[in-house]
């Protein structure tokens, strides 16, 4: 007579360990693969949201808002233009309180800014060749539209097609204020 001992056989073991050994090999590669596609899509749609609430925005208080991306600290913000001049008489802006944003957003550093067209100018590499700058900035009109506005970002994380990195756009439609993401650097003659 042969008792019953309660538990796994080693061959059972194995067979588990080997299936999820398997599952592992297929699984975490795809799932590495979409993180860096979700945070361009966080980025994208924190840019819409924010564009949208600038929109918004312009149209009801009758002011220019602006929106400014500061390319050393990565944050974005959203700024107001304010009834005051400074002493050139340029108009001055003040931050705008928003409910969704803390203060401002901060985007990964994995995004890396290679070129930003504001109205078929890349204020990157205008004069610039060190890449030195650290705002850039576009703005929305009381009318309810903004600038022509291009931005060419590496995913230095992303390198599934490149060594690089994956080529990303996001080019604003001037008219919807909202931004449209390509998998590749655009130009204002190719838009």
């Amino acid at each position: 007579m042969h008792k019953m001992h309660p538990g796994f056989s080693f061959l059972q073991l194995v067979i588990v360990i080997a299936i999820m050994a398997i599952v592992g090999l297929v699984v975490v590669p795809n799932v590495s693969k979409r993180v860096p596609l979700a945070q361009r899509k966080e980025f994208h749609e924190s840019l819409n949201a924010l564009a949208r609430q600038a929109w918004t925005r312009a149209l009801q208080t009758g002011h220019v808002h602006k929106i400014l991306f500061n390319l050393k600290e990565r944050t974005v913000k959203l700024e107001e233009q304010v009834i005051a001049m400074d002493r050139d008489g340029k108009p001055v802006f003040a931050p705008v309180p928003l409910s969704f944003f803390a203060k401002h957003y901060q985007w990964q550093e994995h995004l890396e800014i290679k070129q930003f067209y504001v109205e078929g100018v890349d204020e990157v590499g205008k004069n610039n060749p060190d890449n030195t700058m650290e705002d850039i900035w576009f703005f929305i009109v009381p009318e309810g539209m903004a600038q022509e506005v291009i931005i060419n970002l590496l995913d230095n994380r992303d390198t599934h097609y490149s060594l690089d990195g994956q080529e990303v756009s996001l080019v604003l439609n001037p008219f919807r204020v909202q931004f449209q993401m390509y998998e590749e650097f655009k130009n204002p003659e190719t838009v």
